[in-house]
């Protein structure tokens, strides 16, 4: 059977879904490094500017992605720090003449496309992603059914895990709930509402995809307090508080990312498009997932080729199970696990984080 392929033609991801904090600590950039990265929706990317590098190329195949990262590359620009913020769809506001402000600083692509979608504009665009609407769907029609929106807002706001686990416990985790969480989260409605169906045809437990969520969901709530947390706020709450915001919407750090923020040369292509040589690290998101295994081996080949002798590379499962170990990757599986351990976001199976060498023996 032919490879099915996802349709690029709108924005899948508004915001990036993996913790930023912990792809920092894994990846331990050096000043004047230079690496690779899935742009997405570019939070993390962005981020990986506080550590310092000399350059990163973000790539992506799906254009719009790039025309996403564009546009919050634009703000920090152009824009002050509270303006940013609405136009993005943080705050409230009039976001029309915020965009007219930096449209100057955006390629012709990414104008004709903003402009044909003023819609985006007007939602902010951290609220127009596949992703994101997906969440919206759960909000509007699968919270009223289990617990009500306030008491789903009572919960995101939970200040401990104690209490977030027993207010879990009592008011939320019935049985209607766990049978829509798992249909809610399983291949078929993500794949269709949220994702995209190719994205599960290499996946071999995808029967399951619900009911291992929601065992990563109970994890992170005995693990990482919720209000802190910028991925369980943005689900239940439909946005970011203050005190929640992305490492690279924090007020504290937008000057050093305003300052750093054309060394990221966005890139529209796959990882085997690149052509690059002694790259120090390498920020993969789950792309491997999506590949079949023959195709999975040529780009953990070619990967191999661009990192240099000690370079880092981070990545995710999801719902699959691909891992670089071999030859010329070895897995720091001490500091994967440690890393995991601390995850805001509780969609992801695993995370690993590898070293370029050869280890022969």
């Amino acid at each position: 059977m032919a490879m099915r392929k996802a349709d690029f033609s709108f924005i899948r991801y508004s915001n990036c879904w993996e913790d930023t904090h912990i792809l920092r600590r894994a990846l331990s950039i050096k000043r004047g490094e230079t690496g690779i990265s899935v742009a997405s929706a570019g939070d993390n990317t962005f981020a990986l500017l506080l550590d310092d590098p000399k350059r990163i190329y973000a790539f992506d195949l799906n254009p719009t992605q790039l025309y996403c990262c564009e546009l919050k590359m634009a703000c920090f620009r152009c824009l002050s720090y509270e303006e940013m913020l609405t136009l993005l769809g943080v705050l409230e506001g009039c976001r029309r003449p915020l965009y007219e402000k930096l449209r100057h600083a955006l390629s012709e692509e990414a104008v004709r496309y903003f402009d044909a979608h003023p819609e985006i504009i007007d939602a902010g665009i951290i609220h127009v992603g596949k992703f994101e609407r997906y969440f919206g769907i759960f909000r509007r029609f699968v919270i009223p059914l289990v617990a009500g929106s306030e008491a789903f807002g009572h919960f995101a706001r939970a200040n401990t895990l104690s209490a977030q686990w027993r207010f879990y416990r009592r008011y939320i985790d019935t049985g209607r709930f766990r049978a829509m969480f798992r249909l809610y989260f399983g291949y078929r409605v993500m794949g269709q509402l949220g994702r995209d169906s190719s994205f599960y045809d290499h996946v071999e437990e995808k029967e399951q995809s619900g009911s291992d969520i929601r065992s990563r969901f109970e994890y992170g709530i005995r693990n990482t307090v919720n209000a802190d947390n910028p991925y369980i706020n943005y689900i239940i709450t439909g946005n970011y508080t203050r005190r929640s915001l992305p490492l690279y919407l924090r007020r504290e750090n937008f000057a050093a990312i305003r300052s750093r923020i054309d060394r990221i040369t966005l890139i529209k292509g796959d990882l085997l498009s690149l052509q690059l040589q002694n790259v120090d690290f390498a920020n993969l998101s789950d792309i491997f997932e999506y590949m079949s295994e023959s195709d999975a081996q040529r780009n953990m080949q070619h990967l191999a080729e661009m990192l240099c002798e000690g370079a880092r590379a981070a990545c995710w499962n999801m719902q699959n199970r691909r891992y670089l170990d071999g030859a010329d990757f070895v897995r720091d599986a001490a500091l994967s696990e440690e890393l995991f351990r601390r995850n805001h976001s509780w969609f992801y199976r695993d995370f690993m984080l590898y070293r370029r060498g050869d280890f022969h023996e």
